[in-house]
């Protein structure tokens, strides 16, 4: 993790961009709540961020969903008549980590601490070891970096990841991102920056700049909700007096291309049962100086709103790869919107006090009338709008004289229905089963339309969105039940922030620890929860499948996960359990939680005393257990199931691993060969747990796989077993696909 040496590394090529980038990236996860992340050292989140990752396009997800929901996010820091170390005066200087490309050499530069470290990460407790049958499948820690620290972290967060770049406009920001794991605020993440006026332009001790007072300094966030199976509409609120909250945000559309109502799903990712776009995500702005001596937070900031086209190269990449004249168009729209393009018009209501805020594009049919402006129905109908949208809004300005700092906190979220429900309504849809509604909405059968509903302005002024069908108007109903979800989380981070992060905590989570064993299955857990002084006791779940609810691993399978309470355990007595209560062959997964009694929680932003419950996603025992039964004595009676496998018999496979076979009635010990009809050879296979069972891949990567790990073909196989003595038998296997 550190960098003694400058490391040139990647030169990443965007398929938009003719230039290359240095960049290096250094990452922590945040993975405690139901949204999960990373961090750069750098304050990156772009679409061609790599770092510590390893992929594009995953820039934050909430916890088990198999599409990300935030692109990409970037920011921009303006000011105006800068004067270089040269002398030289710029009209405009711009710099930032922007939404694709970061340039950490020369733009928004790590700054090393005490220690030699660029990024730190804090947690509250340890976190706990998850082992299942020996394999330890908790992520890794310590990493280099990180520490148990709550001395270290603001308020009551699980984690703290901090920070520091120079900029090469000689503002220093401090980054801090927090995060909790209490279930009424894990749909969020807080980020909390300080912008200092250092004077210093690089990563030497020299103040290039000791005496330059910034002048109209703007700070501008950019965000593209994930789009590859659904055109989001983009929204938000705040302009207003009588607004409670700022804040941005997107919301499942309808593809244009589509000739059905797939609204929540795409044109990859149609899954018996699944939404593969059911959320809605944003980002609230939690609190804005009011200038450089008054650290009360600003409710008028964010002084510019709006939602443009997010393929404008110029406010898309890395300023030192651009220009002065891209400069002075990303300064514009700080300064002024995007009504300047002629694209994007601003509200013009005379209520309206911050006229330089625009129009939301959602709304676009709603005030039609008012501004002249033909209706759209797809967010594509907007002239502007290419591969798709995104959401800007800018603070400031703020003149910072030489050691000036101001402060802004935002947090990104999500807002999502349960997947359990989404299983339920979306497989009925499918069936073309009757969906009933969210309670308290109602459907005009007579002109076919949703008549009280929370359909969005796109939906509520086109109903054949929804094709004017009473099933799909209420399947939609319940998708956009996830604004309202996203709202109630920002609410509770505008609570927190509010609050100096000091909401109430539960317990934390204990280690587990799941044996899989001959007629059952054994789940132990530790006591480090008990340190907490309100401990109230244990509880026990488990899920069939998959280890997270509604998730579905393949096109064609019809098997879901869900998450159910075997047992609560009062007090501190209790550390183990022995689970008979199984299906052989079956793969179950655990988790074990902590709560306390409420006596110590006090206020929280949905009440006092409440008893709460450690982290779900904490101790997920994300490889599977099974049952097993005794080893055979001998070889007669090896069976394999099922046989003959065909991909098409969704009844006699096995829930969530629909390409896994098992062999029954093994010895203790054994090794499995298993050949084409030709002889050669295909995968081998030591079963050494001294059971009678053994699976053709436990892992999915392994599932009815070569050594080379391709997925075998329909054919006949064989299966030559042979013990340690020599003794051996052979079994046919047919696999149909």
């Amino acid at each position: 993790m550190k960098k003694n040496y400058i490391i040139i590394g990647l030169l990443l090529m965007c398929f938009l961009l003719t230039y290359n980038i240095v960049y290096a990236g250094f990452t922590k996860q945040i993975k405690v709540g139901s949204y999960q992340t990373f961090v750069e050292d750098n304050t990156h989140q772009g679409e061609t961020s790599v770092g510590d990752r390893g992929a594009m396009y995953q820039n934050a997800f909430w916890w088990g969903w198999p599409a990300c929901a935030i692109q990409f996010s970037g920011w921009y820091l303006g000011t105006k008549n800068w004067t270089d170390d040269n002398g030289t005066v710029w009209p405009v200087k711009l710099t930032g980590a922007a939404p694709v490309t970061v340039n950490e050499q020369q733009a928004q530069m790590p700054v090393a601490d005490e220690d030699g470290y660029y990024i730190r990460r804090y947690m509250r407790y340890t976190p706990p070891k998850v082992v299942v049958d020996g394999y330890e499948t908790n992520d890794p820690w310590p990493l280099e970096a990180d520490e148990v620290a709550p001395d270290k972290i603001p308020g009551t967060a699980d984690v703290y990841v901090k920070s520091t770049i120079n900029t090469d406009m000689g503002v220093q920001i401090d980054q801090r991102v927090l995060a909790w794991s209490q279930k009424d605020h894990d749909d969020y993440i807080i980020f909390d920056f300080v912008f200092t006026n250092t004077g210093n332009i690089d990563l030497d001790e020299e103040i290039e700049l000791p005496n330059q007072t910034l002048e109209g300094v703007y700070f501008l966030r950019s965000s593209r909700m994930e789009r590859w199976d659904s055109e989001h509409w983009y929204s938000g609120f705040g302009e207003y007096e009588e607004d409670s909250l700022r804040m941005r945000y997107a919301y499942p559309g309808r593809r244009k291309s589509d000739d059905r109502d797939w609204t929540g799903n795409g044109y990859w990712a149609r899954q018996p049962g699944w939404l593969w776009n059911a959320q809605s995500a944003g980002q609230a702005i939690l609190h804005v100086d009011k200038s450089v001596d008054d650290e009360t937070d600003d409710f008028n900031q964010p002084m510019m709103t709006g939602t443009e086209n997010s393929d404008l190269l110029w406010i898309r990449n890395d300023p030192t790869s651009t220009g002065p004249a891209d400069w002075q168009s990303v300064y514009k729209v700080m300064t002024e919107g995007w009504e300047w393009r002629g694209m994007v018009p601003r509200l013009t209501d005379a209520t309206n006090p911050y006229p330089e805020k625009t129009i939301r594009p959602g709304y676009r049919s709603v005030r039609m009338q008012d501004l002249a402006i033909p209706g759209v129905k797809f967010i594509l109908d907007l002239e502007w709008v290419t591969y798709g949208a995104a959401y800007f809004w800018a603070a400031g300005p703020y003149t910072m004289k030489p050691g000036d700092s101001f402060r802004i906190i935002w947090a990104d979220g999500f807002g999502i229905i349960n997947p359990l429900k989404i299983w339920e309504i979306e497989t009925k849809w499918e069936a073309g089963q009757t969906v009933e509604p969210p309670p308290g909405m109602t459907f005009d059968d007579a002109n076919n339309v949703g008549l009280n509903d929370n359909m969005p302005p796109p939906y509520k002024n086109n109903p054949d969105l929804y094709d004017h069908d009473k099933n799909s108007w209420a399947r939609d109903c319940w998708i956009f039940t996830g604004i309202d979800s996203l709202v109630k989380n920002m609410n509770a981070a505008q609570w927190n922030v509010r609050h100096n992060y000091e909401i109430p905590i539960p317990p934390p989570p204990p280690s587990v620890d799941v044996k899989s064993q001959p007629n059952q299955i054994v789940i132990e857990w530790g006591s480090e929860s008990e340190e907490a002084s309100d401990f109230a006791g244990y509880r026990l779940y488990r899920s069939e499948g998959f280890w997270y609810e509604g998730y579905l691993r393949n096109t064609n399978t019809t098997d879901h996960g869900e998450w159910v309470l075997i047992e609560d355990f009062p007090g501190k007595s209790t550390h183990s359990y022995t689970d008979t209560d199984v299906t052989r062959g079956a793969a179950y997964f655990y988790k074990v939680t902590a709560y306390d009694n409420g006596t110590s929680n006090g206020e929280d932003v949905y009440g006092t005393n409440k008893v709460l419950e450690s982290g779900h996603h904490l101790n997920v025992t994300k490889r599977a257990a099974y049952l097993t039964r005794a080893a055979a004595s001998s070889l007669d009676n090896v069976v394999v199931v099922p046989n003959p496998f065909n991909i098409s018999a969704k009844e006699l496979q096995f829930p969530g691993e629909e390409r896994k076979i098992i062999f029954y009635e093994l010895p203790p010990v054994c090794t499995i060969s298993i050949y084409t009809e030709s002889g050669d050879l295909v995968r081998t296979i030591e079963h050494t747990n001294l059971s009678g069972d053994e699976a053709w891949g436990v892992l999915p990567n392994e599932w009815m796989t070569s050594e080379t790990g391709q997925i075998v073909v329909s054919g006949i196989y064989i299966a030559h077993i042979e013990t340690p003595d020599g003794e051996s038998v052979n079994r046919k296997i047919v696999i149909i696909r």
